[in-house]
């Protein structure tokens, strides 16, 4: 009764717990720019921006995502269901390695923790949690992250 009433909370509040599945292939579907759906993209293009990462469909709309500001493209990546991913592999809240299977998602955004008991306290503090991701981003040129 009690994970019921976890999972309704969870609802209300829009965030979603998630377990990360192989076999449905890339977690990010459309470029939050052009619209374009990324199985249809050959190459898509890896755009680091306020420490997290997303995809974009080709170097025009990396271009167009780096004039526009943050909240266009995370609320965009949000409106098709998807989320960017923090570059930090550390659980913001102990430090550990993230567990990859372990995941809340709000506003276009994604966190990993490295165990359950994290959770709560991410939940808890939503806004300091992102604002934590984007000081231990790495500052680097987007195009020099590793691909997919």
């Amino acid at each position: 009764m009690k994970m019921i009433h976890v999972a309704l909370v969870l609802l209300g509040l829009g965030i979603f717990a998630g377990q990360a599945v192989a076999a449905e292939g890339p977690a990010q579907k459309m470029c939050p720019v052009s619209m374009q759906p990324l199985a249809s993209v050959a190459n898509p293009v890896r755009v680091q921006m306020q420490g997290f990462t997303f995809l974009v469909a080709d170097e025009e709309s990396r271009a167009k995502a780096m004039q526009s500001s943050p909240a266009t493209v995370f609320s965009a990546l949000a409106k098709n269901g998807d989320a960017a991913e923090p570059i930090s592999q550390a659980c913001p809240v102990m430090g550990n390695r993230i567990n990859p299977d372990l995941f809340l998602q709000k506003n276009g955004y994604r966190i990993y923790m490295c165990c359950r008991g994290c959770t709560k306290r991410v939940q808890n503090n939503w806004d300091a949690t992102l604002l934590k991701l984007r000081d231990q981003a790495d500052g680097g040129d987007p195009q020099n992250l590793p691909t997919m």
